[in-house]
């Protein structure tokens, strides 16, 4: 069945040291993300999809204000379960659904392959823009440090090692040789919450030097194919 959820999501793009300082700031006031490894942190890849005229790409160089992605995503380079996900954007609102697949779905979905369809939704939806010519378009990889705080299901990241493989798109391969995506000692801030950002958080973010942007891991990974 579909997982659905919508929020606000704000985006900042900070330096390394920033983050290290985050790092050390954040766990005395928000817990650390129950999936983190023992450094805190966990491995993210996703595989993202457009059509043939990258039409998600180039809605969001044009700051469309309504846009939908598709993505193929697991966790510390565990296959064996993969989540089908849909994120759309209206402003600093988003939306994402999400439904877990076996490995073996996965690479159907993959490769084009017909499937059964299981539960109506999300799932038929994309096999129906594979059929139509989705298919995939950039791998992206990237090491996540992730804090919640439980008054309006705060969730706050950091992104580090923003890396994709040039022109090759199988995510599911264990030997892609990767490049970075970001410009040298950058990283990203994500700062997710329902209605409202609590007052603890923001204090413990407000002092810390940020630039408030769109930052699309998905974009900075596709631009360095042009």
């Amino acid at each position: 069945m579909d997982r659905q959820v919508s929020r606000h999501e704000i985006k900042y793009s900070i330096s390394l040291y920033t983050a290290r300082l985050l790092m050390y700031r954040l766990p005395g006031l928000l817990r650390r993300d129950i999936h983190a490894g023992p450094d805190g942190g966990y491995f993210i890849r996703s595989i993202y999809f457009d059509d043939p005229d990258f039409t998600a790409y180039h809605e969001k160089l044009t700051g469309v204000k309504e846009r939908t992605k598709y993505r193929l995503r697991f966790y510390n380079m565990d296959d064996r379960t993969v989540f089908l996900e849909r994120k759309r954007k209206d402003g600093d609102l988003t939306g994402k659904d999400s439904v877990p697949l076996s490995g073996e779905q996965a690479r159907a979905l993959f490769r084009g392959r017909d499937m059964p369809p299981g539960d109506a939704g999300l799932l038929e939806e994309f096999l129906l823009l594979r059929k139509g010519g989705f298919r995939p378009a950039v791998v992206v990889d990237y090491q996540r440090y992730a804090y919640t705080y439980p008054v309006q299901d705060v969730r706050v990241t950091l992104d580090l090692d923003v890396r994709t493989c040039p022109y090759q798109t199988d995510g599911f391969s264990q030997r892609l040789l990767t490049v970075p995506a970001l410009e040298p000692g950058e990283a990203v801030l994500e700062v997710k919450y329902d209605a409202f950002l609590p007052a603890p958080v923001r204090a413990v973010l407000e002092d810390v030097p940020k630039r408030r942007e769109a930052v699309s891991k998905y974009v900075k990974c596709l631009s360095i194919l042009e």
